[in-house]
């Protein structure tokens, strides 16, 4: 293979993994050997599109890549463009509405809406944490990382489960493929009773960190299929951000 189509695999392996990358991990995920990887990341930092970690002798985006990543995007931060798709999605649904950020092995609400059209709403205010694997929005961030990462983040850590959550590992990975291949999760009765959520998520490419969308309702007024609607109309808030801010995941995915 050329050195520029090694160093594209490399870019969007980085892009695919969201964080920094060994030689060993490169050379493992790719199939190649070693001392060729090992080139071609060294030549690609030499002329900035890599940056080394000093101590973990990891690489990530360098100054190019980064520096061209954030010429090309929107003004707007992706909170922002989240916020303004949240409106909207808030108007159109009448549901109480979120975006959140992963923080450690939780999920933080770092800002909510409600709809004056609705009296009824489910809410939980800005600054809320709760376990990432129990809830719709968790589950959405966690979705974006690969399998590796959420089982070192969980640490089988799911005494707190209610409800639709995950009892164990292996369940939530199997609700992790399921968000990914449908582009939101959903959870009902977890950490709030009687509360169902729909959620999808993008993840910046400029720090590779994930940041979800979603909106709240009361479980009893929602049957699968009007639940099915809400989280199509997440997904189409999520896809919409994530096509603006460059997110792989969402340039590839096929909604129709």
């Amino acid at each position: 293979m050329s050195t520029l189509a090694n160093a594209r695999d490399v870019l969007r392996l980085l892009a695919r993994t969201q964080r920094n990358l060994t030689v060993t991990e490169v050379a493992a995920e790719l199939g190649q050997p070693k001392s060729s990887v090992s080139r071609t990341l060294s030549l690609m930092a030499d002329h900035g599109f890599l940056q080394r970690d000093p101590v973990t002798l990891a690489y990530g985006p360098g100054e190019l890549v980064m520096g061209a990543a954030y010429r090309t995007r929107p003004a707007e931060s992706v909170v922002s463009l989240l916020g303004d798709a949240l409106a909207d999605l808030v108007h159109e649904t009448g549901c109480t509405g979120y975006v959140n950020v992963l923080d450690g092995d939780h999920t933080l609400v770092i800002q909510m809406r409600t709809s004056p059209s609705n009296p009824l709403q489910a809410y939980t205010p800005e600054g809320t944490r709760a376990p990432a694997y129990s809830t719709s929005m968790g589950r959405a961030l966690l979705s974006r990382l690969e399998d590796e990462a959420v089982t070192t983040l969980i640490g089988g850590r799911f005494d707190e489960a209610v409800g639709s959550a995950p009892r164990d590992t292996a369940q939530l990975l199997k609700a992790l493929d399921a968000a990914r291949a449908d582009g939101w999760a959903l959870s009902s009765g977890e950490i709030v009773p009687n509360v169902a959520g729909v959620s999808s998520a993008v993840v910046d490419p400029g720090d590779f960190r994930p940041y979800g969308i979603g909106v709240a309702f009361p479980a009893r007024d929602f049957d699968r299929a009007q639940a099915e609607e809400l989280g199509f109309a997440v997904r189409l808030a999520a896809h919409r951000v994530g096509e603006r801010i460059g997110d792989p995941y969402w340039l590839e995915f096929d909604a129709s």
